[in-house]
């Protein structure tokens, strides 16, 4: 049986007014559902409006139209934004950024317990804190540490634990692997399963690096100019790609093979053209933009 819905977007809307003139559509009309235990991705190039729909999703930006709807509950509605913001948290790109560079790594991951008041203690927050250092592969020698004493790799682990230390029961990360070296990014990804099939928490994973998202994805979606162009199971999606724009990406993907990568032809997508209207069930779960 399929399992409960935890988060839909329907119809969402997210427009950027610049001036009189210029108004900017980073998200146009995107819908979609994320199950309890899945993990969702969504893949597209820069600004095709994947960061946006994240920051909306989890309250930062208040959308333009449409809804999003928690268990089935609009979050609009303050006492469900509220339990919303309890239960899902955010790992961001850029972990220098997003780290407080005037806390030590101790006090950045007990931060979530004490804005939910969830310390229970002192000593009871510093064990959970060495707790979850220890799953995300860190000693507790770095809990006395600050950010900038970290590498980029080890600032991305103390994220993953502040974001992880409530028990969340989703987790959206917004290209939590594009800034760092790919031997780490292997690494964090690795972790990234580990820990989520551990404790079963859904997860919206945005990134623009397909064999990533076919790595660790149950569903993907794939975004063009603020619109779902195509959206499915991962495996049907990569072995069946309907959308042209799909095609395109997917035969860009570098295959470790000297012969092969001489040899592969390109899929060419003109992006400048209009895209269709209608999100059309082609076979089942398996969307596409015609029209």
């Amino acid at each position: 049986m399929m399992a409960e819905v935890i988060l839909e977007v329907e119809g969402l809307k997210q427009y950027f007014e610049i001036s009189e003139e210029l108004t900017i559509k980073a998200v146009d009309g995107v819908s979609f559902k994320i199950h309890d235990g899945e993990v969702f991705g969504l893949v597209g190039e820069t600004g095709c409006g994947k960061s946006t729909i994240a920051r909306a999703v989890s309250g930062i930006y208040r959308p333009t139209a449409g809804r999003i709807l928690y268990r089935g509950l609009d979050t609009s509605e303050r006492k469900v934004h509220e339990t919303m913001r309890r239960e899902c948290q955010m790992i961001f790109q850029d972990s220098g950024a997003a780290l407080n560079p005037r806390m030590t790594v101790e006090k950045i991951i007990q931060e979530p317990l004490k804005l939910n008041g969830l310390t229970g203690g002192s000593d009871a927050a510093s064990d959970g804190v060495q707790s979850m250092l220890q799953k995300v592969g860190m000693d507790s020698m770095y809990m006395t540490k600050y950010p900038t004493e970290l590498s980029g790799g080890q600032r991305q682990r103390v994220a993953i634990a502040r974001s992880l230390i409530i028990n969340p029961k989703l987790v959206i990360a917004d290209e939590p692997i594009a800034s760092l070296d790919i031997s780490i990014q292997a690494q964090i990804i690795n972790l990234f399963r580990e820990l989520q099939s551990a404790a079963g928490f859904s997860f919206l994973f945005i990134a623009h690096d397909l064999s990533v998202v076919r790595y660790i994805s149950n569903r993907t979606g794939v975004m063009l100019h603020g619109r779902l162009v195509e959206l499915a199971e991962t495996e049907e999606l990569f072995e069946n790609p309907v959308h042209p724009y799909t095609r395109s990406l997917l035969s860009a993907i570098h295959v470790p093979d000297p012969l092969y990568e001489r040899n592969k032809v390109f899929s060419e997508y003109d992006t400048g053209q209009q895209l269709g209207e209608e999100f059309v069930e082609k076979s089942p779960g398996h969307f596409v933009l015609e029209g």
